[in-house]
């Protein structure tokens, strides 16, 4: 079961695109996934601010001269903001000009009914411009609504559209949903297009404590076996336990997450 595993660079929070290309590549990961998150992670030029040719060639320039496939983007510029969907579809511009099929996001702050229904018809909207664009959406466990597989399943089936899917991500569904991977994988599985191989550092919900692969508490083994349903790529992502950490550090978290995966035959 080998799959096309990278890393995605927010987890290098603190440091920029190039220096966390050099780092993933370095580890010996073949495959990248560049975080576009204004005021977060700006690891590749933000879309919002203007897509062409030119600036596409030279990210997947410098991809490629570290060794690296960008087959995802993190296009988090937050669904329920203002300009949403104009600014989601440049992110879409941008992977269709990369050749880039996985672009991943997350419904933002639902905190009701009303706001319900302005994500449904945002995300419609937002679903046939990347279909448009050969490009796949796909949700993360992120914040108060959809934050596990059971949740989340429901509403990619509310959707109803093949180019809106869930990235499940091992560790928010305990962060934020209170759910176990272990169990909680098998719902979201038949709506999955990606998924964030995260780690915990202790299984308990709200904390934030998510270390290099191998050094927490998840039974990767399980969830391993059970992604072989799962024919998708995923990204490695490691963010600590919110304490600012040195460009080395990362690196060694990374290094380490490669060889966890590579041991159990995951990855090249």
């Amino acid at each position: 079961m080998k799959k096309t595993i990278g890393v995605v660079t927010s987890t290098y929070p603190n440091y920029s695109g190039s220096e966390a290309i050099e780092g993933i590549s370095k580890a010996g990961f073949k495959y990248i996934e560049l975080a576009s998150a204004p005021a977060y992670f700006e690891h590749m030029p933000r879309p919002e601010n203007g897509v062409n040719r030119e600036i596409v060639d030279s990210v997947l320039k410098e991809c490629a001269d570290h060794g690296l496939t960008l087959q995802c983007i993190t296009g988090h510029t937050r669904m329920m903001k203002e300009d949403t969907v104009k600014n989601i579809m440049k992110v879409l511009d941008f992977a269709n000009l990369a050749g880039v099929n996985f672009v991943t996001t997350d419904t933002g702050e639902i905190k009701g009914k009303e706001d319900e229904k302005k994500f449904y018809a945002d995300i419609k909207e937002i679903a046939d411009y990347a279909k448009d664009k050969d490009v796949t959406v796909c949700l993360e466990m992120h914040g108060n609504w959809c934050n596990n597989g059971k949740i989340g399943s429901e509403i990619i089936k509310t959707i109803n559209h093949p180019n809106i899917k869930l990235n499940y991500d091992t560790s928010n569904v305990i962060m934020y949903g209170n759910a176990r991977p272990e169990e909680d994988l098998q719902y979201a599985l038949p709506y999955m297009g990606y998924v964030h191989l995260k780690e915990s550092g202790n299984g308990k919900f709200g904390e934030w404590n998510f270390p290099a692969l191998g050094e927490g508490v998840l039974d990767f083994d399980k969830i391993f076996d059970m992604l072989k349903q799962f024919d998708g790529p995923g990204s490695v992502e490691i963010e600590f336990d919110g304490v600012e950490r040195s460009l080395e550090e990362i690196n060694d978290a990374v290094r380490k997450s490669y060889i966890f995966l590579k041991d159990r035959g995951l990855i090249e």
